[in-house]
C-alpha cells in the first residue's frame, strides 16, 4: 500500500486510486455497465436512501467489471457492496449482500474526494489493498 501527503489525499480522484492501473483501473461505469444489470430488484434488506450517487467500476483485468454506489446514506458518505441489479423504474439497486437500496439524486460529474476516500477505505475492508497498491485510508 502506498504512502500519500495530505496535499495528495485532498485532491485523489478515482483515476488514482489504483496504485496498479495496468491491471485495475477504478472509473465511472459507462451507461451499458449500468444496462447489462437491469432487472426486477427482489426480495433483500431495506438499507435506506443513497443520495448524490455514482456507479462505480472496478475493471479489473481478466474479471467481470463490478460495479459498486458510492454516494451519502443520510450525513455519512457510503459505499455498497457490488451491484447485481438495477431497477431504474423503482430507482432501487439491489447489491450482492441483498440490500436494497432507494437512489435519490444522482450525484454530476465526478465524485467528491470525501466519496472517493471512501471508495479506498472500502477497498481496503475487502482486502484489496496489497493488490492495488491502495492509499491508506481509514476512519
Amino acid at each position: 500500500m502506498r504512502s500519500l501527503t495530505l496535499e495528495q489525499l485532498q485532491s485523489l480522484t478515482l483515476a488514482d486510486v489504483s496504485g496498479r492501473p495496468d491491471w485495475c483501473r477504478v472509473r465511472l461505469a459507462r451507461q451499458a455497465e449500468i444496462d447489462a444489470l437491469a432487472g426486477p430488484i427482489g426480495e433483500g434488506n431495506d438499507r435506506g436512501i443513497i443520495s448524490d450517487w455514482r456507479m462505480i467500476a472496478l475493471d479489473v483485468m481478466g474479471q467481470p467489471i463490478t460495479l459498486v454506489l458510492l454516494g451519502n446514506r443520510g450525513r455519512e458518505n457510503y459505499g455498497t457492496s457490488p451491484i447485481v441489479m438495477i431497477d431504474r423504474a423503482s430507482g432501487k439497486v439491489r447489491t450482492r449482500s441483498r440490500s436494497i437500496y432507494t437512489l435519490a439524486e444522482i450525484g454530476e460529474g465526478a465524485p467528491p474526494v470525501e466519496h472517493v476516500l471512501h471508495l479506498c477505505a472500502l477497498l481496503l475492508h475487502w482486502g484489496w489493498g496489497p493488490a492495488l497498491n491502495l492509499p491508506e485510508v481509514s476512519y
